[in-house]
């Protein structure tokens, strides 16, 4: 038979550390080239793929934190 207090706690942030955000680059940064991709593209892309993993991480945090009957 298996107890509540035999399952792993998966609201610990060991088990599901919160996404950093990514470190914006500085403007002169960028060599105004127009390479491809930019920094500044990448950033943003590496900027919304955060906000996905963020967003899906809070929702397993609230998940994690309801209680269960």
């Amino acid at each position: 038979m298996s107890h509540a207090e035999d399952l792993p706690d998966l609201s610990t942030p060991a088990d599901d550390p919160e996404p950093q955000a990514p470190i914006e680059p500085p403007l002169e940064a960028c060599c105004t080239s127009g390479c491809v991709p930019c920094i500044f593209d990448v950033y943003a892309e590496d900027l919304n793929a955060y906000r996905v993993a963020h967003m899906a991480w809070k929702a397993r945090q609230a998940a994690n934190n309801t209680p269960q009957s």
